[in-house]
């Protein structure tokens, strides 16, 4: 469903009998975030009118919840509006979507939270559970937005309520982000699948791994990304064991950083890994070189890594 101003009648209506829709998924508004329109408002009025359908004598928003909550807020008697026919629940639900991926975002876990009543509602619409793709075009989200939405909303509640409350906040105020949850579900999901005897306790992991956020042990997200690499062990024939016993402890409530168990368990292997890699590499270029035309600053270079491969080879020998 789609706004169409040519079947909708434009009207001055009295601000004071508008609604808020019951299925618009956003749930909160920064006070920054509406004071510049606030300001643009007073000065100039209402200059986009909202978008509305009529109910027992009120009116409901389709569009343009921030345009009224100003008109309130600044005591205005009357706004623009398009009235329409009431949609129906779907209609209603993919309008909102299609125009907030059109305009500035909702909060991630605005759209996790109404994702579950749009594949409600599109399953008995056609009778069978939609795909990702479906989901992608009905409302006209990206695939990796649905997918992140996912992850947060396969959390407990007491998580999601957790990072509601810190979305509230002022951007500067807030200790955990919506990244922060997707990037730890996401490494939880992979030991789960991977190790899943390192994550006997999934919420106390979560625990742990939260509070070590808050406190800094685990200084950014990116340190995150050490857990699926500790738990991909096998990947580097690193000790499974080693790995194991890292991510317990990891899990813990303790000082135990994720860069910690990541050295004391699979470091070494990577860095093997890597080097053999750029070793390869490199030995590939030089077969394509032309060897007689080397200079001699260019062979020099050569033979230092050459000397230490030497050393090293004679100590492991």
């Amino acid at each position: 469903m789609v706004i169409d101003p040519t079947k909708a009648d434009l009207m001055d209506i009295p601000v004071d009998k508008i609604d808020r829709n019951p299925e618009n998924p956003r749930l909160f508004f920064h006070g920054a975030e509406l004071e510049t329109l606030l300001n643009s408002i007073r000065r100039q009025g209402v200059q986009v009118p909202i978008s509305v359908y009529k109910e027992r004598g009120r009116y409901v928003l389709l569009d343009g919840e921030r345009r009224w909550r100003c008109s309130l807020k600044l005591n205005k008697k009357t706004i623009p509006a398009l009235v329409q026919e009431k949609p129906d629940p779907l209609g209603n639900l993919l309008l909102m979507f299609n125009i907030h991926s059109l305009r500035e975002q909702w909060d991630l876990l605005t759209i996790a939270i109404k994702l579950p009543r749009v594949i409600e509602l599109l399953t008995k619409r056609n009778e069978k559970p939609p795909t990702e793709k479906e989901i992608v075009e009905e409302t006209g989200l990206p695939r990796s937005t649905i997918r992140r939405s996912r992850l947060l909303i396969g959390m407990p509640q007491r998580y999601r309520d957790q990072l509601l409350l810190d979305l509230q906040k002022p951007k500067n105020q807030q200790e955990l982000s919506e990244d922060f949850f997707i990037e730890m579900e996401r490494s939880l999901k992979t030991v789960e699948r991977v190790l899943p005897a390192a994550l006997r306790d999934k919420n106390s992991a979560r625990d742990a791994l939260i509070e070590k956020y808050k406190s800094k042990v685990i200084p950014n997200l990116v340190h995150l990304r050490y857990i699926p690499k500790i738990a991909r062990a096998g990947n580097v024939s690193a000790d499974t064991s080693e790995a194991l016993a890292a991510l317990k402890k990891l899990f813990k409530p303790n000082h135990y950083s994720a860069e910690k168990a990541y050295e004391e368990s699979v470091g070494p292997a990577y860095t093997e890994r890597d080097l053999i890699g750029r070793i390869q590499t490199i030995v590939e270029r030089l077969e394509e070189l032309d060897i007689p035309t080397l200079n001699a600053d260019f062979r020099e270079s050569l033979q230092k890594p050459l000397r230490r491969l030497t050393a090293l080879l004679g100590k492991l020998s």
